[in-house]
């Protein structure tokens, strides 16, 4: 094996990122090896991408034999399914986390302020985001898993949407088909962010994250306003 070969696949993990864990030497199991490949995706997903995520790495990166994984995943994809859960479950947090650190007085404030956590999180995790939403999982409806934590991020989305209403009935739409109209919004936001387009390039006025957020909670304020009956 070569100088470089070597020096590309160390024979010691690399220092552990915030949740995962390498199973410590002369230990016989490793104590949560499920949450720990999931770590470990995770940073694999956020340091060199999707397609660098592998069982096998991940299996080297916590300290277990290649064939550890398959105790708690079927195969990759399998990961990858509960890699985008956890993921969901992070973005909720996020979410939460980034609107409690702006004014929530009013539902359009908390509105905004979910606007602003969700485009921040795929700013940030823009490889996370891309797996969460693009076509890395296949039959994702085979994992209820990550069927639950989609459906609990989006019911953020639904709470925000029954306030801002403020018990005024829509006209045509359902409260449910208004809510994933703002979740389109909010999501073509955080899609725009997670690809670092310059808004400008779009745009003869530069915005940042929190001013497109708050424009788009603007329209999506007017848009449930009108929608509702008088």
């Amino acid at each position: 094996m070569t100088q470089d070969s070597t020096a590309a696949r160390p024979s010691r993990p690399p220092k552990a990122p915030s949740g995962a864990a390498t199973k410590p030497e002369g230990q016989w199991h490793h104590g949560d090896l499920r949450a720990a490949l999931i770590a470990w995706g995770l940073h694999l997903i956020d340091t060199e991408g999707v397609a660098a995520m592998s069982m096998r790495t991940a299996a080297r990166l916590a300290g277990v034999s290649p064939g550890a994984p398959s105790h708690h995943f079927q195969d990759r994809n399998g990961l990858l399914a509960a890699i985008a859960a956890q993921a969901f479950r992070e973005l909720k947090h996020f979410k939460s986390e980034r609107a409690a650190r702006l004014p929530n007085t009013t539902p359009a404030d908390r509105l905004r302020g979910l606007l602003v956590g969700y485009a921040e999180f795929a700013h940030t995790y823009p490889a996370r985001f891309h797996l969460m939403f693009g076509p890395g999982v296949e039959r994702r409806t085979d994992y209820p898993e990550l069927t639950q934590a989609a459906g609990d991020s989006f019911s953020r989305v639904r709470e925000a949407v029954t306030a801002c209403l403020d018990g005024r009935a829509p006209m045509q739409l359902t409260e449910e088909q208004l809510a994933f109209a703002v979740w389109i919004a909010a999501h073509g936001l955080a899609t725009v962010t997670a690809s670092h387009t310059r808004i400008s390039a779009v745009s003869a006025e530069p915005l940042d994250i929190d001013q497109m957020a708050g424009v788009v909670a603007e329209f999506c304020l007017r848009a449930l306003s009108a929608c509702c009956k008088p």
